[in-house]
């Protein structure tokens, strides 16, 4: 498990440096600009959606594919690929449709075309969720396989193509390459994941409902956990010009860092405990759990103390250029320390909710992150009405990552406790 940790972090690694190279491209191209400001503002929501997806499908789908037979697996695998994706690509549609109010609601603060820009393009940023979630399918198959590497690897060559598409088309057809890169991204997963059995299978319809019932709760959940973006991008409008490029900057230096330093405990964390359960295999279990929580703590907090003494210095040295200048990068070395707890919950978030999704308490999980973007939106609320948008910013968003992890922990506890009982008495 170990060995296979360092491998897939060490993919995960080199797909996050593919991810800040291009954040470095496009700052460099499109500077602090109104433009950028607005595919920022678009890109939000649809990045919620699809992050959720792979966050969550996997979780979901998993667990009941594992129950197959080998021999039922390509098929299980096939129709759902079909069905879930068909659904997705119509509640796509139906979502483009309410993109004005959407904006309107979240952006209003910085005028009518404003919002009719961002508007226009998320109906087109929308056509990545059931690209996403064929993808993700994809991925849960090898997962389940015990392959771990083939998923992240595809990924990495997705942010490889997203850069190249970036840095050719930016100077023919402006900010739509980082829309039209944003989509073809994920389609190119597809081709690198698809395993040739699937090809020789036949299409059997399956309901949806046992994959939609699991997975419900965990979108719900995690949309919540995501909110995160959404917090500091509709919060963010209240500042002066450029603080959108600036913190968004900030957010994916830190939160980039510390989720790829622990991917490689929660990428392999999930099967893991899921076998351990099945067998019954309690005491195992417990301990791969303890030893993931402490191990991902350790790793976020060390990564986030290094990159607040690093960041700043190659902020300056690899983003000043081309329309972002040296004020600008100032500015953002300046909202650095401010981001140092949630730099922390980033990297440990979901490995805190992984044990109860093993345990089949999606809707608890749903439950705990829905609270917690609720608090963490009520908090950022009431202080920037105050204190103003920045320090709502990071109260909200302290409040929001926190909150999920501590009362995961807690109903964690409590299951916990509840097994042992369970085997003191048998």
């Amino acid at each position: 498990m170990i060995k296979k940790g360092f491998i897939t972090t060490g993919i995960f690694i080199i797909s996050t440096c593919i991810q800040l190279i291009s954040q470095i491209v496009v700052t460099r191209i499109y500077g602090a600009s109104l433009s950028l400001d607005i595919f920022l503002a678009a890109v939000a929501v649809p990045t919620i959606i699809v992050t959720v997806i792979y966050a969550t499908l996997n979780d979901a789908f998993l667990p009941l594919l594992a129950q197959r037979k080998h021999d039922e697996k390509e098929t299980y695998l096939l129709s759902h690929i079909i069905t879930l994706t068909t659904i997705t690509f119509f509640v796509s549609l139906i979502i483009s449709i309410v993109s004005d109010p959407l904006s309107a609601l979240l952006y209003g603060q910085r005028g009518i075309e404003f919002v009719h820009n961002v508007s226009f393009q998320i109906r087109y940023l929308f056509l990545s969720i059931p690209v996403s979630v064929a993808a993700t399918l994809l991925g849960s198959y090898f997962y389940e396989r015990k392959d771990f590497i083939r998923f992240p690897f595809a990924q990495l060559l997705g942010s490889a193509i997203n850069l190249l598409i970036i840095y050719y088309f930016a100077p023919i057809i402006g900010i739509w390459a980082l829309v039209s890169a944003f989509v073809i991204n994920i389609v190119i997963q597809i081709f690198f994941i698809i395993p040739r059995k699937i090809f020789s299978v036949r299409f059997i319809f399956a309901s949806p409902w046992q994959i939609l019932i699991a997975w419900t709760p965990l979108i719900i959940g995690n949309i919540a956990m995501r909110s995160d973006t959404l917090l500091v991008r509709s919060f963010a409008v209240g500042l002066p010009d450029g603080y959108l490029v600036y913190l968004n900057l900030v957010v994916k230096v830190f939160s980039l860092a510390t989720s790829v330093a622990t991917i490689g405990i929660q990428v392999l964390l999930l099967p893991h405990i899921i076998e351990y359960f099945n067998d019954k295999n309690y005491t195992r279990l417990f301990i791969t759990v303890r030893k993931a929580k402490i191990g991902s703590i350790l790793v976020s907090m060390s990564i986030t103390m290094l990159l607040l003494f690093i960041a700043p210095f190659f902020i300056t040295l690899l983003f000043v250029g081309g329309k972002f200048t040296a004020e600008d990068a100032l500015v953002t070395n300046k909202l650095l320390p401010l981001f140092v707890l949630p730099s922390i919950g980033w990297g440990i978030n979901t490995i805190f909710m992984q044990p109860l999704i093993a345990l089949k308490k999606q809707y608890v999980v749903g439950a705990l992150n829905v609270l917690a973007m609720i608090l963490g939106f009520s908090v950022g609320y009431v202080t920037k009405l105050h204190f103003g948008p920045l320090f709502g910013i990071l109260t909200g968003l302290t409040t929001l990552i926190f909150s999920g992890i501590i009362g995961s922990e807690f109903v964690w506890q409590y299951y916990k406790n509840q097994i042992q009982k369970s085997q003191s008495s048998s």
